[in-house]
């Protein structure tokens, strides 16, 4: 079979990475033909060679209508039988393809939730565009989209309500990662966390990137109000910069953060930085299935998140994860408090975190369930 993996860019995203990786692990274990296409170049981007891939193949015309004949062209000599496209901007080029083509059949990833209400507060978004994305998103997906494939049931669900894409035409299948190679290993994380100068401090760990919807700003609201605590904990804020990097600069300034908070931008290390924390902090206002909790988990770390059902289909309350709501920095900083000064609840919330990601989320079942979808969908 002939695939052609249609992708926005390469950029250091969750999205990226769950489908970068799985078609890695399709392109050594069968004998499938594996395409890459992008419409554009990201700065940090991934290194395909990291997934098995040599070359990726960019759609170099400047104007929407100019890519969609180039890749019409693509269509022509590759043959694909299926199209698989993730993020907006190539699901476009992917639908209008298989509008005048017909020769393929169109499988869409459902990775977030782009018209949630947290959205559309975001002060970087314009609500009208937005709204008119909705429309030409509902207009074209309805002759263009063969099927769906969801990372969570909360994605599907917004999707069939901001849509109205029926549920049979949606496939749910959640992310996976692999086991962290680092966990338990001591002897390599002592000495990387003195690499860090963490000390002896309760390291706390957030992986993201710096933007609205992440709400990093909110997590160093919390820390401000824990100030009789600057002494026992860091904070290691990882991820590639965007709109909010010049505002979680500004607030570690204004709080008096600078001996708390590191700022390691992108990093290609981050499973023995997670290997290496005590507790994963994650504000999302807004996420497809998160990906970052999942390696959380991997990683045995206890977790203190929003209390979105996104992150609720990953963590489970109480057991592995403390909740507080969205923007809620007050309780956000109750939380903190709680387990920076419980070793004890670290341990045993850690522990069902390992627990939850060995029994729902380790890669290779994942992979096999998406390989027979694509299989699925081929045959039908």
């Amino acid at each position: 079979m002939n695939i052609i993996l249609l992708i926005t860019s390469l950029g250091t995203g969750g999205a990226e990475f769950s489908t970068l990786t799985f078609y890695g692990w399709v392109k050594n274990n069968t004998n499938f033909n594996i395409k890459i296409m992008c419409l554009k170049k990201a700065d940090p981007s991934y290194d395909l060679n990291q997934f098995g891939f040599e070359e990726v193949h960019y759609l170099d015309k400047e104007s929407f209508w100019s890519k969609v004949k180039e890749f019409n062209e693509v269509i022509d000599s590759f043959n694909p039988q299926i199209v698989h496209s993730v993020l907006f901007d190539a699901n476009l080029i992917g639908r209008f393809s298989r509008i005048q083509k017909r020769s393929f059949k169109h499988m869409e990833s459902l990775v977030n939730q782009t018209y949630s209400i947290h959205r559309l507060n975001d002060p970087n978004i314009n609500r009208l565009k937005l709204e008119g994305y909705r429309f030409i998103d509902f207009i074209t997906q309805i002759y263009g989209v063969d099927h769906y494939h969801s990372n969570g049931k909360t994605v599907a669900d917004h999707y069939q309500k901001k849509l109205l894409i029926t549920p049979s035409r949606i496939t749910n299948i959640p992310r996976g990662r692999d086991f962290n190679p680092f966990l338990n290993r001591q002897d390599l994380i002592s000495g990387f966390r003195n690499n860090l100068n963490l000390d002896n401090k309760v390291v706390l760990i957030n992986v993201a990137r710096h933007e609205y919807q992440k709400a990093q700003t909110v997590l160093l609201e919390a820390l401000n109000q824990i100030k009789h605590l600057d002494k026992k904990y860091i904070l290691l804020l990882v991820g590639r910069n965007g709109e909010s990097t010049q505002l979680i600069k500004n607030n570690i300034s204004e709080y008096g953060l600078h001996d708390n908070v590191k700022i390691l931008g992108h990093r290609s290390d981050v499973p023995k930085l997670l290997a290496a924390s005590d507790i994963f902090v994650f504000p999302s206002r807004f996420e497809g299935l998160p990906g970052a909790l999942i390696e959380a988990e991997a990683a045995s770390l206890p977790i203190i998140c929003t209390n979105i059902k996104n992150n609720c289909e990953v963590v489970e309350e109480y057991k592995n994860a403390l909740l507080f709501p969205v923007d809620d920095a007050k309780i956000l900083s109750r939380q903190l408090e709680n387990l920076i000064l419980d070793a004890d609840k670290r341990k045993l919330m850690g522990s069902e975190s390992y627990r939850i990601f060995q029994k729902k989320f380790t890669i290779n079942s994942v992979h096999e369930k998406m390989l027979k979808l694509l299989e699925r969908l081929r045959n039908n």
